[in-house]
Order: structure tokens, then C-alpha cells, then sequence
């Protein structure tokens, strides 16, 4: 019969060289499968502080991108602003060259049924007089031609 008495280290000590044998084993097998739980603790600590950077940068990358977008919107919504306000004046403008070339129109029908000449805008009128020429801009911004894109037509 062999005697077993349990160690200071919580282990069974025999007489028995078997016993002592299977429990050295036993502890063999504990003590690898405890590296291995390590290692493999230390590979999912490292796998995650990568992901963990990699979302960081794109984090980072993603408010840059943001704030591009944000600049881009903002600059888009200026030349809105401003594209609104010309086609507000140029609106009205029209609005006005239509009041006066129906003015002149009323005048020259005036002139025909008590003259009985035809009164046509004639091409060799001094250019300079914007009544006669209601149709032309008397202002520089004639020479600035209308630029628009297809991008900035389907926007709105």
C-alpha cells in the first residue's frame, strides 16, 4: 500500500514512483497548457491593439475627410448665395428692360396710327441709347458671360 500525503504545494506526493510519475505528467500538461493560454492571451491582445489603431486612423482619416466635405459645402453654399443674389438682380433687371421695351412699344404703335409710317427699331441707332436698344445691357457686366456647369444645374 502506498502512503499520500498532500504537500505544502497542494499536490499529492506518494511513495508510489508511478503516482509521482502520472502527477509530474499531469503538471507537465497544465504547465504547457498554461503557456499556451498565455501566448494565445497575448496574440488576442496584440490582434486587438491593432484593430484598435486601425480604427483610430480611421477615425482620424475620417474627420479630415469630413472636414473637406464641410469646406467643400461651405464654398458650394457661398456661390449659391452669391449666384442667388445675381440671378435676383439680373431677375429684376429684366423685369425692367421688359417694363421699358413695352413702353417703347406702346410709343411706336403711338407714332404709327398717327404718323401711318411703320417705326421699327432700326440696327443704326446710336448704341449708346438704351431705349432704343432695350434689349442690350447698358452695363459692363454684359461683357461677363453666364457659366454654368451640369453639376451646378442639377443641384438645386
Amino acid at each position: 500500500m502506498s502512503s499520500s500525503s498532500l504537500s505544502p504545494g497542494g499536490r499529492l506526493s506518494g511513495s508510489d514512483g508511478d503516482s509521482a510519475g502520472t502527477f509530474a505528467a499531469g503538471d507537465n500538461r497544465r504547465e504547457k497548457r498554461r503557456l499556451s493560454n498565455r501566448e494565445s492571451a497575448r496574440r488576442s491582445r496584440l490582434r486587438k491593439q491593432q484593430h484598435l489603431d486601425e480604427l483610430v486612423q480611421e477615425v482620424a482619416r475620417l474627420k479630415a475627410e469630413n472636414a473637406r466635405v464641410l469646406g467643400r459645402a461651405n464654398d458650394i453654399a457661398g456661390q449659391f448665395v452669391r449666384v442667388d443674389h445675381e440671378n435676383t438682380v439680373l431677375r429684376a433687371r429684366a423685369a425692367e428692360l421688359g417694363d421699358r421695351l413695352r413702353s417703347v412699344n406702346q410709343v411706336l404703335r403711338v407714332v404709327e396710327e398717327f404718323s401711318g409710317v411703320a417705326m421699327d427699331i432700326q440696327e443704326e441707332c446710336p448704341p449708346d441709347d438704351p431705349l432704343l436698344r432695350p434689349w442690350q445691357i447698358p452695363y459692363p457686366a454684359t461683357a461677363m458671360p453666364i457659366a454654368a456647369t451640369a453639376t451646378h444645374m442639377l443641384q438645386y
